[in-house]
């Protein structure tokens, strides 16, 4: 069953029924190798068949979908090397945009991200997985939209969608704590206006998932692509 957020005011079917389909999938309540039902989508999502028809070609495109005439669509399984790639493009990104902030920072923008590292820091402590994996990816979110690079963001989130089921997955091996305290850092360096520490935290910080990749296999060896 999907978990099913409403619809924006504007947003056509197709964007309606990609969204919530992709956000299921990257939160991994839609598991990889999980079948999908296309009359099941449409009448969760109250939508006609060629919106999801649509939704799901552009999920394929994407390769978080796996459609297989006559047989059906199946959520992909998390590939390893694209899990490499997607943070290998986000790390080169992320470590210039945290440059960038630093001389475009504004006593607004400093406290938008110190008020999302408390609530991270609230929702690790009370162990919640889910309100923390949103607070992190908002506070990524806020660091592109401080540098006017929501555009980048949005290209560099559809590239990295395999990294980012692994880092879902990778919640539950890893203190969120210590995601909390990378987080503090970027802060601190950017309130310090530190470029080669800001830097050097965000390649810490991003460099987790790969450090956990072997035991997300050895756990969930259904969820990954083998080679």
């Amino acid at each position: 069953m999907l978990i099913v957020s409403d619809r924006n005011e504007k947003e056509s079917a197709r964007d309606y029924a990609y969204r919530v389909i992709r956000s299921n999938i990257i939160e991994l309540y839609l598991s990889p190798g999980t079948a999908v039902s296309e009359s099941s989508l449409c009448e969760e999502l109250a939508v006609s068949r060629t919106p999801v028809r649509e939704a799901l070609a552009d999920l394929a495109r994407q390769k978080l979908v796996d459609i297989v005439p006559q047989k059906g669509t199946t959520v992909s399984l998390i590939d390893p090397k694209m899990v490499k790639e997607g943070h290998f493009l986000r790390s080169l990104v992320e470590q210039e945009i945290v440059s960038r902030v630093i001389s475009k920072i504004t006593d607004e923008g400093y406290r938008l991200l110190e008020s999302n590292v408390l609530m991270q820091e609230y929702h690790a402590k009370h162990h919640s997985v889910d309100n923390f994996g949103h607070l992190d990816n908002e506070f990524h979110s806020i660091l592109f939209r401080l540098c006017d690079k929501e555009s980048t963001f949005r290209v560099v989130t559809d590239f990295q969608s395999h990294f980012d089921r692994e880092r879902k997955l990778s919640l539950e091996f890893v203190r969120m704590e210590d995601l909390v305290k990378d987080h503090r850092e970027i802060l601190d360096a950017i309130e310090k206006k530190n470029r080669v520490a800001a830097k050097k935290a965000m390649k810490t910080h991003l460099s987790h998932v790969l450090v956990d990749q072997k035991i997300l296999i050895r756990n969930y060896p259904q969820y990954f692509k083998k080679y």
